[in-house]
C-alpha cells in the first residue's frame, strides 16, 4: 500500500463522516446540493 492511496483513504473517510453529520443536521431538502457540493470539493482535492 502506498501512501497516497492510504492519505486518500483517510481523507474521503473523514469527508464522509462531516457530509453525514451536515446531512443529518440539515435534513432532507438539502441533501442535492450537498451532494454537489461534495463532488465538487473531492474534484478539487485531487482524490477522483
Amino acid at each position: 500500500m502506498n501512501m497516497k492511496f492510504v492519505k486518500g483513504v483517510v481523507i474521503g473517510g473523514l469527508l464522509v463522516t462531516g457530509a453525514a453529520m451536515m446531512y443529518t443536521e440539515m435534513g432532507k431538502t438539502t441533501k442535492k446540493k450537498m451532494m454537489k457540493k461534495g463532488r465538487q470539493m473531492v474534484r478539487k482535492m485531487g482524490i477522483v
